[in-house]
């Protein structure tokens, strides 16, 4: 059979998802074809694979590379089954089994990432340390990280210098920088990669030797990374005043010729062009879309785009309330997804709330965000608050839902509150969202309250401490105390105090 593979991709043609599951478990199926058929259901996202999918990875009696390949189709959907669920893997003693449902646990599921991460003679070891580039911020996850670059295995190095990249913990850096050298190329090169994120003088100064290195990989790395945070100096240059440029120019002067130095004062960029209206959307009714998305198959790239377009614009009321309970029952999360940005445009609060609690990630991911959207009510103020509380409420998630809280909570209420996060909460993003809170609500004394906080270490970033300083320059407050953080090699961090040094 001749499979279309990249018209299939493109167009997301669900059709041939039923057929391409059969071809997968062919007995004689060669790698190749077998790789090809594994993109393109990875490219359909058609939750009517979950199902057949489930059954490969759990049949022992199926060939290794076949389940595993079914075990990444599934984790590709990023909405895994719930946690009892992958317990049962785990405990079920299958290598293939066990290494899935490990790959498919988030926060809610620490308490067994964290005792494999310990481990560092465990099998799944590597596995463990890839699960937390995402979600696990709290500075014992980033100390289990950052050990990692020390394992014997070069799979695992380069590993952990690649999750190291999505939370940038300060004391990672230096351990970052001895992986630079390391002997395997991978580990370096994911090394390099990750010091994108890490604008210092020191790491500047250690990286730009390799671009001049015998290999490709890492000579191109080198000047990439180079380049990234040379970038990142001269953003802080193009945001200062005059003054703060003088004081930022003055500690970048012993990397002058890294950072390309311009002799004069940035040019102002260029105002944005105006966006030119769109046009109404043509309004569906609840008909036409029952009848166009309740067919699980056909383009589905189309079928999203449309609905993206144009879902919300469903004028009649009894339509609204039909298609409310149609997309909150339908199969595919994608769709639910969706749905959350057209209840938020319809106001629809209880909708909105029921994607908050719906089985898939991605969806309650995307109706908190949009709750935050709708207008202040502080009903909503207590479900929210429990929500962010809540143990897989991490990183990007749980900064959208306290900024849904903000909206919602009255200032009463949440300003102890969001001073209680800054100082106590183990998640970065929430105490620096907290901090924002602060300054939005004009809390000019619980943030004064706060600004000892600045003669303390970074817990995993120095976030906290720049909202802080970005907060004393909304509310028109001196903060004190600043003579450690002039010390500080981050660039960001010297921008962030250049105002109240050059006053």
């Amino acid at each position: 059979m001749s499979v279309p593979h990249h018209a299939i991709r493109e167009t997301q043609d669900r059709s041939w998802t039923l057929r391409l599951l059969e071809r997968l478990r062919l007995p004689d199926l060669d790698g190749d074809e077998r790789g090809a058929i594994s993109e393109t259901l990875a490219q359909l996202q058609d939750p009517r694979a979950t199902a057949p999918l489930t059954a490969i990875v759990e049949s022992r009696e199926l060939p290794a590379a076949l389940r595993e390949d079914a075990g990444r189709l599934l984790r590709d959907t990023g909405n895994p089954p719930p946690s009892a669920k992958l317990h049962a893997w785990w405990t079920e003693g299958d290598i293939i089994l066990q290494r899935h449902a490990l790959l498919s646990m988030d926060h809610a599921d620490a308490d067994v990432v964290e005792r494999v991460a310990r481990d560092p003679a465990h099998p799944l070891h590597r596995e463990a340390i890839l699960v937390m580039e995402w979600g696990f911020e709290e500075p014992r996850f980033q100390a289990l990280k950052i050990a990692a670059l020390g394992h014997p295995d070069p799979l695992v190095r380069a590993s952990a210098a690649s999750v190291l990249h999505w939370d940038e913990p300060v004391s990672a850096e230096e351990a970052l920088l001895r992986a630079i050298t390391d002997p395997v190329v991978d580990v370096a090169v994911e090394a390099l990669r990750t010091l994108y994120y890490y604008p210092s003088r020191r790491c500047l100064r250690a990286v730009a030797p390799l671009r001049d290195h015998q290999d490709d990989r890492i000579r191109d790395d080198a000047g990439q990374c180079v380049m990234e945070i040379a970038r990142a100096f001269r953003l802080a240059l193009q945001d200062a005043s005059p003054d703060e440029r003088t004081f930022l120019t003055s500690w970048m002067e012993p990397v002058r010729e890294l950072v390309d130095l311009p002799d004069e004062d940035p040019e102002t960029p260029e105002p944005f062009m105006a966006i030119e209206p769109t046009s109404v959307p043509v309004p569906y009714t609840a008909d036409e879309i029952i009848a166009l998305y309740a067919d699980p198959d056909g383009p589905w790239a189309e079928k999203l785009d449309r609905l993206r377009k144009r879902g919300a614009a469903v004028p009649c009321a009894a339509d609204r309330s039909r298609l409310v309970s149609f997309f909150l029952g339908h199969a595919d999360p994608a769709i639910r997804e969706h749905a959350a940005a057209i209840f938020s445009r319809w106001n629809d609060v209880p909708a909105l709330l029921e994607l908050c609690r719906d089985p898939a990630f991605l969806v309650r991911k995307c109706a908190m965000y949009e709750v935050g959207q709708t207008s202040p009510n502080p009903d909503l103020s207590a479900f929210i608050w429990e929500h962010l509380l809540a143990a897989g409420t991490t990183s990007t998630h749980a900064s959208e839902t306290l900024g849904a809280y903000i909206v919602h909570a009255p200032r009463a209420e949440s300003v102890s509150r969001l001073s209680h996060l800054v100082r106590a909460d183990p998640r970065e993003s929430v105490r620096r969202h907290a901090v924002q809170g602060l300054a939005e609500f004009g809390a000019a004394a619980e943030i004064e309250g706060l600004l000892p906080l600045l003669e303390d270490p970074p817990r995993v970033t120095w976030s906290v401490h720049m909202a802080l300083l970005d907060a004393c320059k909304k509310l028109s407050l001196r903060p004190v105390g600043l003579r450690d953080l002039q010390c500080v090699d981050h660039v960001a961090v010297q921008a962030a105090i250049a105002p109240f040094l050059v006053r």
